[in-house]
């Protein structure tokens, strides 16, 4: 059975996050604004160097994107920019508090709760600082009644916003793969079922089943060699999971050699067959899609031990012109039933977002013999 990309949520890709906060947020704010009555002309300009803003954000939201993972530093002229248009607008007692978190999203979706919450801090610090050179030490607000209220507010919103933003999408990420499930197999017209075949969802990256029945013996009760293979696989998942995602030896390894390194730790633990082919010339790869890659194969081999019962496994580099691919292969017991869902799996699903963020593609094949390919491409910059 062959698979194809799955169709992505497009509400949910980390882009479209990334302006879409900020519309909201703007769209809040306006209707603040328009309760408290007409705005006035500072905040009147707010708004419309706001729009722009916007504009320019979902306009060049995708390369804005590209951009930040090969230099993430670039972010911090986005968090400048929100301290920027509060002071202007009137500080925290403003009506933009939440607009001038924006800069805070892209931030989370990168980097998790850990990446929010610094951005958030970083976000802080330039305000606090800005405060102090326009002449209006924090510290003379401590105990200046509400103006010491806001300045806690100012010093704890940010890093809580950035805190759950990415939580929250990755829930609203889960909610949205959990309804497409259930839209394919909620009873059709015809029958209890529709008879239209469901895309292959890659959610997990790698597939997701339950091993395949073994046969039992007369008796009824599995042979003492499976139940021993059994035992030594709930054993040695944890152990092999600290050897995968052990460092590697640098940072900055070349993507071959990672996967050599990978698939000496994998065949030395769990003695099974490895072999890592590369075609073409290898090429120069960004550092954030040569993390991606390994963090792939990290997955998949832990997949296959987990749940494949396989004797041999295929890592295959392919360099192009304009391209990268990495292929896995193994000839284990292949999908139950055609399929690998797993709900809850919210690490690997975000790194499908990452691949298509990076116009990737994920490909998941089931072999008529048994055993799965699974498939990975990115373009070269």
């Amino acid at each position: 059975m062959s698979g194809t990309r799955p169709p992505l949520n497009p509400w949910l890709a980390d882009h479209v996050v990334f302006f879409m906060f900020r519309w909201l947020s703007w769209a809040l704010t306006l209707l603040w604004l328009l309760v408290q009555g007409t705005p006035g002309a500072t905040q009147s300009w707010a708004l419309l160097t706001a729009v722009l803003v916007n504009i320019l954000a979902t306009t060049l939201a995708q390369p804005y994107l590209r951009v930040a993972r090969r230099n993430p530093a670039i972010m911090l002229l986005d968090i400048v920019y929100g301290v920027a248009l509060l002071l202007f607008s009137g500080g925290w007692e403003s009506a933009f508090m939440l607009y001038a978190c924006s800069g805070l999203v892209l931030p989370a979706l990168m980097y998790g709760w850990r990446g929010g919450v610094m951005a958030g801090l970083t976000f802080v610090t330039i305000d606090l600082g800005a405060l102090s050179a326009a002449g209006a030490p924090p510290a003379d607000r401590i105990f200046d009644g509400s103006s010491g209220l806001t300045l806690a507010l100012t010093m704890v919103a940010p890093p809580l916003i950035g805190a759950i933003m990415h939580p929250l999408v990755e829930a609203l990420r889960a909610y949205a793969a959990h309804q497409r499930r259930s839209d394919r197999t909620s009873p059709g017209p015809s029958g209890p079922r529709s008879r239209r075949s469901p895309p292959l969802d890659t959610s997990s990256l790698v597939r997701d089943r339950e091993p395949r029945r073994i046969p039992l013996r007369d008796g009824g009760e599995p042979s003492t060699a499976v139940q021993a293979a059994r035992t030594r696989t709930v054993e040695g998942v944890d152990e092999l999971r600290r050897v995968l995602f052990a460092p590697l030896p640098s940072v900055d390894i070349e993507l071959g050699q990672a996967l050599e390194t990978l698939a000496a730790r994998y065949g030395q633990h769990t003695a099974t067959a490895i072999r890592v082919t590369q075609l073409g010339r290898a090429r120069h790869v960004q550092h954030a899609q040569r993390q991606l890659l390994i963090r792939l194969t990290q997955e998949a081999l832990l997949n296959i031990h987990q749940h494949a019962h396989a004797s041999s496994v295929i890592v295959t580099l392919r360099y192009d012109a304009l391209s990268v691919a990495l292929m896995i292969q193994d000839d284990g017991v292949g999908l139950l039933d055609g399929t690998h869902e797993r709900p809850g799996l919210h690490a690997l699903r975000a790194m499908q977002y990452r691949l298509a963020e990076h116009d990737g593609r994920l490909d998941v094949f089931e072999l008529e013999g048994g055993g799965v390919t699974v498939r990975a491409s990115l373009p070269l910059d």
